[in-house]
């Protein structure tokens, strides 16, 4: 059997999600709440993912999701105060944004999907290797934040 864990990089899965999600949209045009709400997730998607990636260069670590082992730093302030993933959160947000555009209720499969793919096959196998690198640190960050938001 294949090892998925830290294989697929997430905006990869992210596509996959929004791209299955086109194929289940419905038929009708979103309201004025949807689009309002679109907006909202746009933009807190955009707080989210790219504070998490000027966080990890400013402290100088790795934004590769497949070699989290090259973490040289945990980074807990900024986003990372609200969320131990705000990448992932970020894509999140805005795969919501995307439903929410489509419309229809099988297009919510994709945003279950990405959390459910993220959660199992990248944000368990990084937090195992976090902890073994940054131990007690670590645990005690967790107990702090938690793992979505």
């Amino acid at each position: 059997m294949v090892n998925l864990e830290l294989r697929l990089p997430p905006p990869l899965i992210f596509l996959l999600c929004a791209g299955a999600m086109w194929w289940l949209r419905g038929e009708s045009q979103p309201g004025i709440w949807a689009m309002t709400l679109m907006a909202v997730l746009v933009v807190a998607g955009a707080i989210m993912g790219f504070g998490a990636l000027q966080r990890f260069r400013h402290h100088q670590t790795t934004v590769s999701p497949t070699k989290p082992q090259h973490t040289s730093r945990l980074v807990t302030c900024g986003v990372y105060r609200v969320s131990r993933n705000p990448m992932y959160l970020g894509l999140l947000c805005w795969l919501a944004a995307w439903g929410c555009y489509l419309g229809g209720s099988w297009v919510w499969v994709g945003p279950i999907v990405l959390v459910a793919w993220l959660t199992c096959f990248q944000i368990m196998p990084e937090e195992r290797l976090l902890r073994a690198r940054f131990g007690d640190e670590y645990v005690a960050y967790c107990q702090r934040v938690r793992r979505w938001c």
